[in-house]
C-alpha cells in the first residue's frame, strides 16, 4: 500500500511540474513591441506570440514541453506566413529568435530554426515562402541519410535539415541557383559544415542538390550536388565566403587516427581549403590561404609599430 501510495504522489508530482511547463506555453504573454495592443497589426500580433513561443520551445527544461512548444510555434507561424503581408513584414523581434533569409532578388524567404528534443537529438525546421505567395515547409530527413548526403538530390519534402548561416546567388544557364551556407549537429559523434545549391523548379518545387561542385577527394577530382564537411563533434570547422578573394574558404581536415573513412575522428590541420567559381561550377583548391609561421617573440603586424 505504501509503494503505491509513494508511486501515486510521484506521478501527481510529474504531472504538476509538466503542467507548470506547458502552462508557460500560453500565449498571452507580455507584449515585446512599444505600441499600445491596440495599435499593433495583425502580424504584429503573431510576432508577439512567436516570440513568447520561441522562448518557451528553447528554454523549457521538460524535453516534452519544448517538443510541445515547437508544435504551437509551428501552429501559429502557419497564420503568420499565410498573411498576405508577411512576405513584406521586417519582423525584427522575431529574426533575434529565429534565421530568416531574404534571396538576394527578393524572390523567396526562407525561416530558419531548429529544437534540441533531448540530450542526444536535434531536428531541423524551415519554411520557405515565395514571393508570389507559395508555402514549403521543410521536413528534415537529416537523421535518415548515413551515406550519399554529398550526391542526393532532396525536396522540400525531403530536406537535409541545417541551421543556414549564409546564402549566395549566382546565374547559371539563364536562371538563379542559390548556394546556402548551414550546420548540421544532430549525430552522437560528428557535425557536419553544408554548401548546397538550391532552386526552385519551373512547377514551384524546391530542389536541394545540383552537380556544380567540381571537388578533391584525396587527391581526386569528382563532382557533387553539394560540399559536405563532415568532422569531430565539439571541433571548430571555419566554412564561408569571403568577399575579398571571392571564394569559399574553408579548414583542411584530416583524421587524428589516420582513419579517412572515420568522419568523426576529422579536425582542422591548420590549413585551409577553397572553392572559386569558374561562371559554372565551384571548383575546388587545396591550401588557398599561405599561413606565415612565425618564431617565438614575433608578432602578426602588417607594419611596423611607431611610437
Amino acid at each position: 500500500m505504501k509503494k503505491l501510495l509513494v508511486l501515486f504522489f510521484a506521478i501527481i508530482a510529474a504531472s504538476s511540474l509538466y503542467a507548470q511547463e506547458f502552462e508557460n506555453l500560453s500565449p498571452v504573454r507580455q507584449q515585446i513591441h512599444d505600441k499600445p495592443i491596440n495599435q499593433l497589426s495583425q502580424i504584429e500580433i503573431i510576432e508577439d506570440t512567436l516570440v513568447f513561443l520561441a522562448d518557451s520551445m528553447y528554454f523549457s527544461s521538460l524535453d516534452e514541453s519544448r517538443i510541445d512548444g515547437s508544435y504551437e510555434f509551428i501552429r501559429v507561424f502557419k497564420s503568420l506566413v499565410k498573411n498576405p503581408g508577411s512576405f513584406n513584414a521586417a519582423l525584427t523581434k522575431l529574426s533575434e529568435k529565429i534565421k530568416i533569409f531574404v534571396a538576394p532578388d527578393n524572390s523567396f524567404k526562407i525561416y530558419n530554426w531548429e529544437i534540441i528534443r533531448n540530450s542526444v537529438e536535434r531536428r531541423y525546421y524551415g519554411i520557405i515562402q515565395t514571393k508570389k505567395g507559395d508555402i514549403l515547409p521543410l521536413i528534415d530527413v537529416s537523421g535518415e541519410v548515413i551515406r550519399g548526403a554529398e550526391d542526393s538530390v532532396f525536396s522540400n519534402s525531403r530536406w537535409y535539415g541545417n541551421m543556414y548561416y549564409n546564402m549566395l546567388m549566382k546565374p547559371v544557364d539563364g536562371k538563379n541557383l542559390y548556394f546556402l551556407f548551414g550546420w548540421n549537429g544532430n549525430s552522437m559523434n560528428s557535425e557536419r559544415k553544408i554548401v548546397d545549391a538550391f532552386y526552385i523548379d519551373d512547377r514551384g518545387q524546391a530542389v536541394f542538390g545540383a552537380p556544380v561542385f567540381s571537388v578533391l577527394d584525396r587527391g581526386k577530382r569528382k563532382k557533387t550536388n553539394r560540399l559536405v564537411i563532415e568532422y569531430e563533434k565539439g571541433a571548430k570547422v571555419s566554412m564561408n565566403y569571403d568577399t575579398e578573394t571571392k571564394q569559399i574558404i574553408f579548414d583542411h581536415c584530416e583524421s587524428q587516427i589516420g582513419d579517412p573513412a572515420k568522419k568523426y575522428t576529422y579536425i582542422p590541420d591548420g590549413t585551409y581549403d577553397g572553392l572559386e567559381w569558374d561562371g559554372n561550377q565551384w571548383v575546388m583548391h587545396e591550401n588557398v590561404v599561405q599561413i606565415t609561421i612565425l618564431k617565438d617573440g614575433e608578432a602578426p603586424l602588417d607594419k611596423a609599430v611607431t611610437k
